[in-house]
């Protein structure tokens, strides 16, 4: 028999910590919001075009 995954305990709030006046936490949608503003990036880095017109090997002037 497979072994039962424990629940996640909710943590309630910490007493001692107090929140600055006009300062709210940030929100989930405030979060996601930032993140869809950002422009968008590669995951991997791209590899250099070096076949054809773009191979810097290439003499470019052999064309002319």
């Amino acid at each position: 028999m497979a072994k039962r995954k424990s629940l996640p305990q909710i943590i309630p709030a910490d007493p001692d910590q107090i929140m600055m006046a006009g300062v709210a936490p940030v929100s989930m949608g405030e979060r996601l919001g930032w993140l869809a503003n950002q422009p968008l990036q590669s995951r991997w880095a791209q590899r250099p075009l070096d076949i054809g017109f773009w191979d810097p090997m290439r003499d470019q002037l052999e064309m002319f």
